[in-house]
Formats: structure tokens, C-alpha cells, sequence
């Protein structure tokens, strides 16, 4: 946007939620949070390894997977963006990193980011995506994975068109 104010109900909002909320909490969103959920090992994160391309059907095109790639400073690499992602945004941001994303510079992102992957919370991202100059409504569920069930080294998240979750 330029020029005037900017209306603070347009734009997206961030929240991390415990990494043991139960899947029924995230609406539509529930069956892929207990995808994730099922491949838990005990109370350690499970490895972006440990899912198969067929865990996800019925959510392949809205799912992301980003890679730390390096934790002072944050930074990570989208090594997959779904084709409905693609479609909504207007944008592809596979192989990209995060620092040159369009949404980098949104407000409370970084955190909520940085949140994730130092305390592997769930991440929650609510609203409209004006980075991308798109005004769909959705939400977003950030899955933290770890390889060593402890350390967060993969994000995995999917979206949500026209729902907004209720914190």
C-alpha cells in the first residue's frame, strides 16, 4: 500500500499455540494437524522424513515446507509450494528464501517464526495476505518437524481459503 494509514484489520495475524493442542481445534484444518500429529515418536517432533507424499491427499496443493537453514539469524528455504498456493497468492516461492519472501517484512511474522522453531509451537497465521496483493481470506497452521525429534529444522504448513481460525 502507499500513501495513508493502513487498516489494521487487512492485515495478517500471527499466534503460536502449544505443540500438544488437540487436531479438533484447528477447524478444517483438524485431520492435517493429526496427520502430523500421528507421526509424533512419544513426545518427540516427528521428521519431515517420516511423512510420504501420500499422507497428504486432498491437501498436496496447499501445503509448504520450509527448511532452516540457519537459526541467528533465522532464515529458511521454501523447498516446496503447493500449485493452489501458487493460484491464490499469485506467487511461487519454491527455492526462495525466506528473507526474500514477500511477506518477510510483515509484522510479527518473524517472530512468531523464530518462536516455532526455537520452542517447536505450533505457528498460526490469520487474515488477508497483502504482501502478496491478494485479498483471500485463510489460515495458516506451521507445523514444527525435527529429524533428531528435538531440534526444528522443517516447517510444515497448509492453508486454509476462506477460513479464519478463532483464537
Amino acid at each position: 500500500m502507499t500513501g495513508g494509514t493502513v487498516d489494521e484489520t487487512q492485515r495478517r495475524r500471527f499466534f503460536n499455540l502449544p505443540r500438544d493442542t488437540p487436531p479438533e481445534r484447528f477447524g478444517p484444518l483438524a485431520g492435517f494437524v493429526a496427520i502430523w500429529r500421528a507421526k509424533w515418536r512419544g513426545d518427540r517432533l516427528p521428521g519431515w522424513s517420516d511423512f510420504d507424499f501420500y499422507d497428504f491427499v486432498g491437501w498436496h496443493g496447499l501445503i509448504y515446507v520450509d527448511q532452516v537453514i540457519s537459526n541467528q539469524p533465522l532464515e529458511m528455504r521454501c523447498r516446496l509450494w503447493g500449485s493452489k498456493l501458487v493460484d491464490l497468492l499469485g506467487h511461487d516461492e519454491t527455492g526462495k528464501l525466506f528473507s526474500q519472501s514477500p511477506s518477510a517484512n510483515e509484522p510479527g511474522l518473524l517472530g512468531s517464526n523464530e518462536n516455532l522453531v526455537q520452542q517447536g509451537t505450533i505457528g498460526i497465521a490469520l487474515g488477508r495476505a497483502i504482501s502478496y496483493s491478494r485479498q483471500t481470506i485463510f489460515t495458516v497452521v506451521k507445523l514444527p518437524c525435527a529429524e533428531d525429534g528435538i531440534s526444528v529444522d522443517h516447517i510444515l504448513g497448509c492453508s486454509q481459503p476462506d477460513y479464519q481460525l478463532e483464537i
